[in-house]
């Protein structure tokens, strides 16, 4: 299983990044990822649509308490925001690699397998 940062999520909906890299893939995203994605301002109807057609084939980690504890742990070693905290840590508890532009926002935490799909 794949987890997805919001931003993948972003770049399929405006087609940065070909939907075929993540066809026929078991994805996932924490719950944090669709309050970002879906609560962008400028989100257009169409992109709105997109998205959650998007996130209704992918299966949504919740906020459990193993991942609250695991995201404090992670704030407390390095200041980092709410969401990639959470992010990194559901990833972490679900033992999966984080599909992500944003590389260096996670380059710090040990143990976190990360891939940027737009490299290749």
């Amino acid at each position: 299983m794949i987890v997805l940062d919001t931003n993948i999520f972003i770049y399929l909906a405006n087609g940065t990044l070909d939907i075929q890299k993540v066809k026929n893939t078991d994805l996932a995203f924490p719950s944090i990822v669709k309050v970002e994605a879906l609560g962008y301002a400028q989100i257009t109807v169409a992109e709105q649509s997109y998205l959650e057609a998007l996130f209704a084939e992918c299966q949504q980690l919740d906020l459990e308490e193993s991942i609250l504890q695991r995201a404090i742990r992670l704030r407390q070693q390095k200041r980092m925001s709410l969401g990639d905290s959470i992010v990194a840590a559901s990833t972490l508890e679900y033992d999966c690699a984080l599909w992500t532009v944003n590389e260096d926002d996670y380059a710090h935490i040990e143990g976190l397998r990360i891939h940027n799909p737009l490299k290749g």
